[in-house]
């Protein structure tokens, strides 16, 4: 039963993030969430390939915004990317992001 109650827990504080949180901070959220679920590859990239609209998808928002905000985060030296591959450099900014 506790284990159930954790989950759906995790699903309401996910929820509300979707309806509450700015985008930038969920598509910070969805890096940093994808890294600690598959950790790090040899190079340093999140250990996952996935598509733009992929993490779209699992932030609730539009292809374009996430290649937007991607743009911006590479150009504020917070991640790399590397055609699907992307590397978060700066973990304590992209937090920021999500606290507000």
């Amino acid at each position: 039963m506790m284990f159930y109650a954790g989950e759906l827990k995790e699903s309401e504080r996910n929820m509300r993030n979707l309806a509450h949180m700015p985008v930038k901070g969920r598509i910070a959220q969805s890096l940093i969430t994808l890294q600690q679920r598959f950790g790090k590859d040899k190079n340093g990239n999140i250990d996952l390939v996935f598509s733009r609209q992929d993490l779209a998808s699992f932030a609730g928002t539009t292809y374009e915004t996430v290649f937007h905000i991607l743009a911006e985060m590479v150009k504020g030296n917070l991640i790399t990317l590397s055609s699907k591959s992307v590397a978060i450099k700066d973990t304590a900014a992209l937090l920021l992001m999500i606290n507000g």
